[in-house]
């Protein structure tokens, strides 16, 4: 974290898995988390960068609760301390001190943290009642029910207790899906803010992720979904989404946030565009047949014929 003269604070959700059952429990209990995001995508300071010149706050993250949760159980043999939302309350409030007066708040984050951003965005939002909100969600994917099982929803909320942090009024607080209604909810909340998330068409980490809930949440093994885009193609006319084709799990924290050029728009400039008040918020982007062909053979120079 730096102080300098700016009014603009980017607060970066790190990632790092879930815990909500066994085989995801032992493996956020095991694994190495992730390294400090470094310079790189939204962090560099070169001049094109839309962020430059933000003050940042980064948490860490080693609760498997996508930054969400608030509760302490016995589950699956061991007392978890699901205190995402708790450890993130701690974090905003250091902020408001060091930085007490914010106009443009940028909340994001990758994987987990990006789930974070959403679902804990009007927890962070609310440290901050007169500045504009913007929110990019990296490799997230908050969807509806269709595409996201309802019975991993319910799994999700029953672990860690995240109605208990989410508006009452809104409807993704209940006892089972619907948490895409959050997306609405929020825009409507704070009609001034802007929202986007990215999101690979056929990402791999949060295609595993969600199979979990393939066969009503009893698949052995998690694999075998595959609707992930079309999850994000239901979202797209409601808010802005930027669609990268593959398999590729986050893209702003490296120097593909530059490079990476979707249906010809840039996605940092895309970005821009969405951190710009004079502007309107960009429209949601999916990649051509030539985009397609381009993922899955970057070596090729022949034409793509369409």
């Amino acid at each position: 974290m730096r102080k300098d003269d700016s009014k603009n604070l980017g607060i970066y959700l790190y990632g790092g898995g879930a815990c909500f059952n066994a085989v995801t429990c032992a493996t956020a209990a095991s694994s190495h988390k992730p390294s400090n995001p470094g310079s790189n995508g939204i962090f560099d300071v070169r001049e094109d960068n839309p962020l430059v010149g933000f003050n940042w706050m980064a948490v860490p993250y080693c609760t498997g609760d996508v930054h969400a949760g608030d509760d302490t159980k016995y589950f699956e043999k061991a007392t978890r301390h699901f205190n995402g939302v708790n450890n993130l309350k701690l974090m905003m409030t250091y902020a408001t001190q060091v930085f007490p007066s914010v106009e443009t708040l940028f909340i994001t984050g990758e994987s987990a943290g990006g789930f974070g951003s959403i679902a804990s965005y009007h927890t962070m939002r609310s440290f901050y009642p007169n500045a504009r909100g913007v929110l990019m969600d990296d490799s997230g994917p908050v969807i509806d029910d269709d595409d996201l099982a309802v019975c991993l929803q319910e799994k999700m909320r029953s672990t860690w207790n995240v109605n208990k942090n989410l508006p009452t009024d809104c409807p993704c607080n209940n006892a089972e899906g619907n948490l895409a209604s959050v997306w609405e909810y929020m825009q409507a909340k704070y009609p001034e803010d802007s929202f986007s998330l990215i999101s690979s068409q056929s990402d791999l980490v949060i295609s595993t992720f969600f199979a979990y809930g393939n066969k009503d949440c009893s698949a052995v093994l998690p694999i075998g979904y595959s609707k992930l885009q079309a999850g994000l193609d239901f979202l797209a006319p409601k808010l802005p989404v930027y669609q990268i084709p593959g398999s590729v799990h986050c893209h702003t924290s490296s120097t593909e946030f530059y490079s990476r050029v979707v249906n010809n728009q840039a996605l940092y400039q895309w970005i821009g565009q969405l951190i710009d008040p004079s502007q309107p918020d960009p429209a949601s982007v999916a990649p051509t047949e030539e985009d397609i062909m381009r993922e899955l053979y970057p070596n090729s120079t022949a034409s793509v014929m369409v």
